[in-house]
């Protein structure tokens, strides 16, 4: 293996990039500055030695200060770029604020050689004496567990109970008329309804993954914590399974209706459900533990849109076309199990749509495939169960405390001796919590800015043959 400091490869590369030889000294402008140059070549005062890393790749500036006045900076100086919370600066300096994650070069977690080269770290601010990271009082943040584009996961161990959870952390970006920040509320927490909080994090289902607590920060980022669970997620169990049985994806099934109709009856209604959200505990059979429950109620319209634009398909066509759905809010959810249940049994999704270029038309042209579900051999009631969840009018679709009473999953008997709470199933489809519309799941407004973050992501894609899949 080639020496990463060879000299003649670091000549190469500082010709190639155009980057000074030698550290950057204080000037008159900065003297009073401390500076940390980090980078792949030795005079670095901290060296990476990672391919993609640059000689001189970021200067990290202190100004000396150790109150409220205190500033801490980075500067990019790198051909590959450095990422601030998932957002890439290149040839720019950002602020430092307590909890940021700063990755050099690389934007994802790599796994190449056991991530030796993936450089990312939780900056810690220990000099301004400002109020720190909420969540770090109460838990000890370890590993990276997961990531997305906005938001990111890590393993945290409870300090005084030892117990361990999943810290998710979502990076909301600062709007743009709003530098300071203000459109947050005192300590960081944003104007939501304390009620609509307490409500979500009072569920207790065993289908559920618990919220435990909520923590709004300063640089306007929100840490969920978490119940844990290490068996991954079903799109992963899916895909790597070529697929599900009948049998197994009623198993599934049968769990996501228990739990949605829980919440729905707590006046809740989850709004995103898609595979990567529906999570498995290491039992065998797996536990289903559904995330991000009452997600779309914690953060703002702008970042709500954002998350959810990730899995489109998942999503009930009056949402995208901006139908008025008040009083069918908990039929969003119906829809999304039947997408997800159809693609279970089928390992692809279940439209064929249009080769047009703004999602909006595609959703709205697209027809369900049909024939690839009955191709299957599955059973009528399976195929009629998918077909009262897939109506296009919401009047007509299957509520999820009526999906446990249909032919295919009544009288189910669940492998693990659960106790499910009773649902009556006797209201209407509105998910209301009383006379509070407050806890209806808003439909997101899908602006031209709102499309554009669409564009790029494509349709839930399963790979792999129709066939094989677990108890096949």
């Amino acid at each position: 293996m080639d020496d990463p400091f060879d000299e003649e490869t670091l000549r190469q590369t500082e010709e190639a990039t155009q980057i000074p030889t030698i550290r950057p000294e204080p000037s008159e402008s900065n003297k009073d500055f401390w500076l940390v140059a980090v980078g792949r070549h030795w005079r670095n005062d901290v060296v990476f030695p990672g391919f993609k890393i640059s000689n001189h790749h970021a200067i990290i500036r202190w100004n000396g200060l150790e109150n409220a006045a205190a500033t801490i900076t980075i500067e990019d100086m790198s051909s590959n770029g450095t990422f601030i919370n998932g957002e890439k600066i290149k040839g720019q300096q950002r602020t430092l604020k307590d909890g940021d994650e700063v990755a050099f070069a690389v934007a994802t977690r790599s796994t190449e050689q056991n991530g030796l080269y993936d450089y990312r770290f939780i900056f810690r601010d220990l000099v301004s004496n400002l109020e720190r990271r909420p969540c770090d009082k109460s838990y000890e943040i370890h590993n990276e567990i997961g990531r997305s584009s906005f938001v990111t996961v890590y393993k945290a161990l409870h300090r005084v109970s030892g117990d361990w959870v999943a810290v998710k952390v979502i990076h909301v970006p600062q709007r743009q008329d709003d530098p300071s920040g203000t459109a947050m509320a005192s300590h960081g927490a944003p104007t939501r309804s304390t009620h609509e909080i307490n409500v979500m994090s009072s569920l207790r289902h065993p289908n559920i993954c618990e919220l435990r607590e909520i923590f709004y920060n300063t640089n306007g980022s929100i840490d969920l914590v978490l119940e844990l669970v290490e068996g991954g997620n079903l799109l992963d169990l899916v895909v790597s399974n070529n697929g599900l049985t009948e049998d197994f994806a009623k198993y599934i099934t049968y769990q996501m209706c228990q739990a949605l109709a829980y919440i729905h009856e707590k006046g809740i209604a989850h709004g995103d459900l898609k595979p990567e959200n529906v999570l498995l505990t290491k039992d065998v059979p797996p536990i289903v533990k559904i995330a991000d429950v009452g997600l779309t109620k914690i953060v703002d319209e702008q970042n709500r849109l954002r998350i959810m634009c990730g899995t489109p398909s998942c999503l009930a066509p009056e949402v995208v076309a901006q139908q008025n759905i008040s009083g069918y809010d908990s039929l969003l959810d119906s829809w999304s199990v039947g997408v997800i249940l159809f693609s279970m049994c089928t390992n692809t999704t279940p439209f064929i749509e249009p080769a047009l270029e703004y999602l909006k038309a595609r959703i709205a042209d697209r027809q369900i495939e049909w024939s690839t579900l009955e191709a299957l051999g599955l059973s009528p009631e399976a195929v009629g169960f998918i077909r009262r969840l897939l109506e296009y009018n919401p009047r007509d679709r299957m509520k999820l405390s009526d999906a446990l009473n249909h032919p295919w999953l009544q009288g189910y008997v669940f492998a693990y001796p659960i106790k499910y709470p009773e649902v009556s199933g006797t209201g209407s489809s509105r998910a209301s919590f009383g006379d509070d519309v407050s806890m209806r799941t808003e439909q997101p407004s899908f602006t031209e800015e709102a499309e554009a973050l669409i564009q790029g992501f494509e349709h839930m894609k399963f790979t792999g043959s129709t066939s094989g899949g677990i108890f096949r």
